[in-house]
Order: structure tokens, then C-alpha cells, then sequence
């Protein structure tokens, strides 16, 4: 944590505008990070068929509601969480109001949710049910699951091999990558799992969301001060992804990159592209 702290400090400075993003990011970071130590999770049972259609198939191990879950330890962190909602800006403090009020009179089953994974479609029917910010909502559950999920990654992760794997999606849980990442002194490209945190290789010329290889269709940019984060875009798809040089960056958290890089997003978007996974600490 206190690599974190000294990063977020270094970003404060370069870029005042984001304070009250980091320092936000900062509190729920610490509150995970309490839970993490003393969370109980149970050993991952996979069967043989699920390794065989990982090999062969290219099926991901899990579903996300198969990752298990300290539910107590998450109830208790979703709580800690939206005290520190009620400080980051108005509309968030509104919204904790709002989720409070519905949990206590019992229109939130948080035990339900967590056991399905955070299932965004039923949380997005909670949320259009009672009045409330879906992304919120969401950002909420997601981040009460985080440590735990994280366990279960590393966990699976003597389960799989990361060189070879070479596809768009998690090899865990199937879902999309929220950033690239350059590692080694060749450079060799790695994808990060936008929902459990896993990191996989992948080719370095290629759109990992529609698998265009034509290096003409294929193009970044990055701020000139900044040459650590890059913009990867495809004129293929019209979407984006954002890369960091893990190779000067040794030592980072990699979702404070994304959150610190926000500029970059907007650039990006007014270029007409798409993120295909939009940053969960923006709202």
C-alpha cells in the first residue's frame, strides 16, 4: 500500500484535477486491502473436462458466480465502502442513501448478489426497480467481491498457462480486458481481465476485441510527456484499449493507471473509438 500511496501522490502533483478521483480510490483501496487479510475462501474444485475445454476449446475456466466468496467479509466491506461514498461528491452520497435505505427495508438481497458473482443483470433490475445509479450500484458490489476474487485468481492461475493462451478473453472467467500491458525487455504484451485481475500474453499486433492483424488498420498515440501509457486503436472495430510499459513502470497499481490516464480516454473518444470496458471508478 504504500507504493500505492506514493504513486497516487506523484499523480496528485502532475495532475491536480484528478484529486478527488485518487484520493477516493485510495480509500476504498485500503478498506479491500483490510478485508483481504483475513478473508476465508474455499479451495476451487475444477474438473478434469473444464481443463480439457480450456486446452482445446478456448472455454474459460469459470463463471463468475462459480468464484467463491466470503460473503460475510463482503458484506462487510460493501458497508465500509459506501461510508466512504458518502464523502466522494453529492450524487454518490445521494445514491448510498438510497442503497441503505432499500437494504434496510430488505429490497437489496446483497447475500443473493454476491452468490451470483454480482450479477449485473440482476443488479441492473434492482437498480431500475428502485430509482437507483446502476454503475453505482454495480462499482459497489464489484468491489466488495474484489479480494475475494482475487484469492480464487491465484488460485487458478498454477492452472493455466499464461504464455499460450493467446486469446481476447480471460482464460478464468471469459470476460474482456480492461488494459494492455508491455512487460520484459522484448516487450512481450499482456491483456489484464477487467473483472478478476488475471494477466495473459497475447500478440503484440493485434486488436484483442476483434482479432484484426493488419498492422495498416492497427495504430496508437500517447501524450508526449508520458510515453509509459499508450492508446492502442483499431480501424477495424473502432475501439480502443490502453497500454502501459510495465518495462519503466516496475512497480504500479495497474487500475490506478487506468484511472490516472483518464485524458487519454477522452482523446480517444473524440476520436470516434470505443472502449469496449469502461472504467468502473468513473462515473
Amino acid at each position: 500500500m504504500e507504493t500505492l500511496r506514493k504513486r497516487i501522490q506523484q499523480v496528485k502533483k502532475k495532475r491536480p484535477g484528478y484529486k478527488e478521483m485518487l484520493d477516493f480510490y485510495q480509500k476504498v483501496r485500503e478498506e479491500q486491502e483490510k478485508v483481504r487479510t483475513s478473508l476465508t475462501i474455499e479451495p476451487i474444485q475444477l474438473k478434469k473436462e473444464w481443463k480439457t475445454l480450456l486446452t482445446k476449446e478456448g472455454f474459460p475456466l469459470l463463471e463468475r458466480k462459480d468464484f467463491p466468496i466470503d460473503i460475510q467479509a463482503s458484506l462487510s466491506l460493501f458497508k465500509s465502502l459506501c461510508q466512504i461514498g458518502k464523502e466522494a461528491n453529492p450524487h454518490m452520497a445521494e445514491q448510498v442513501k438510497k442503497i441503505e435505505n432499500a437494504m434496510s427495508k430488505k429490497k437489496i438481497d446483497l447475500g443473493t448478489l454476491f452468490k451470483e458473482g454480482g450479477n449485473e443483470q440482476m443488479a441492473e433490475g434492482i437498480a431500475k426497480e428502485l430509482g437507483l445509479d446502476k454503475k453505482i450500484l454495480l462499482f459497489f458490489i464489484h468491489s466488495s467481491l474484489k479480494p475475494s476474487i482475487e484469492i480464487g485468481v491465484e488460485q487458478l492461475s498454477r492452472e493455466i498457462e499464461t504464455e499460450t493462451w493467446m486469446k481476447g478473453h480471460c482464460p478464468i472467467c471469459g470476460s474482456l480486458p480492461s488494459l494492455s500491458l508491455l512487460k520484459e525487455e522484448v516487450g512481450k504484451r499482456f491483456l489484464l481481465c477487467s473483472h478478476c485481475g488475471y494477466q495473459w500474453r497475447i500478440d503484440r499486433m493485434i486488436c484483442p476485441f476483434c482479432n484484426n492483424r493488419d498492422q495498416k488498420s492497427l495504430q496508437f498515440f500517447y501524450a508526449e510527456e508520458e510515453k509509459t501509457h499508450r492508446v492502442d486503436l483499431c480501424d477495424k472495430c473502432h475501439q480502443y484499449i490502453k497500454t502501459v510499459d510495465l518495462r519503466t513502470l516496475r512497480e504500479t497499481d495497474l487500475p490506478l493507471e487506468d484511472l490516472a490516464t483518464l485524458h487519454l480516454d477522452i482523446t480517444a473518444s473524440k476520436k470516434g473509438y470505443k472502449r469496449p470496458v469502461p472504467n468502473p471508478w468513473i462515473d
